[in-house]
């Protein structure tokens, strides 16, 4: 399984969030609002104008990293589990120029590092505003690679089309 910020490659879909809570599954037909396996909503893509991610962000290259290693010392020192789950983000669709909002969940405590959502936001707009892209949905590691090299842009101020 291949992720990259709040991206990650599913079976036959792109997935926005961690697909065993709350998530967008984007598929080259439509958007699926989504709580682990189960559908909450459905929007084609010819009705998508924008997708806006709400997440914490951080400046820190590896924020994953850092919250599993405070969390492996905490379960150490207490010697027991420690239940952190993170607080869910939001997203908002905006969908035939209503917005729809819906929780968003994180895959680690903290926020996601800030090149991450820009390159993933700038993708996902890549998505809406090209229709012959989304066919790629269905090969989703190819588009995490891509949202990477948007981020990669992103932080260096470079554009990437």
């Amino acid at each position: 399984m291949k992720r990259y910020g709040p991206l990650i490659a599913v079976p036959g879909a792109l997935a926005v969030g961690d697909p065993g809570r709350f998530h967008l599954r984007l598929t080259p037909e439509a958007v699926f609002f989504r709580q682990g396996t189960e559908e909450h909503g459905i929007a084609p893509w010819s009705q998508i104008e924008r997708v806006l991610l709400d997440v914490p962000t951080t400046r820190f290259r590896l924020p994953g990293l850092v919250s599993t290693i405070v969390l492996g010392a905490l379960t150490f020192l207490t010697l027991d589990s420690v239940d952190m789950d993170p607080d869910d983000g939001a997203v908002e669709v905006m969908v035939d120029g209503e917005p729809v909002t819906s929780p968003l969940s994180r895959h680690h405590v903290g926020g996601y590092w800030t090149p991450t959502v820009d390159g993933a936001h700038r993708l996902l707009q890549h998505l809406i505003d090209h229709p012959e892209q989304r066919s790629l949905l269905a090969r989703p590691e190819q588009l995490i690679d891509v949202a990477a090299r948007l981020a990669r842009g992103s932080a260096s101020g470079s554009s990437v089309d």
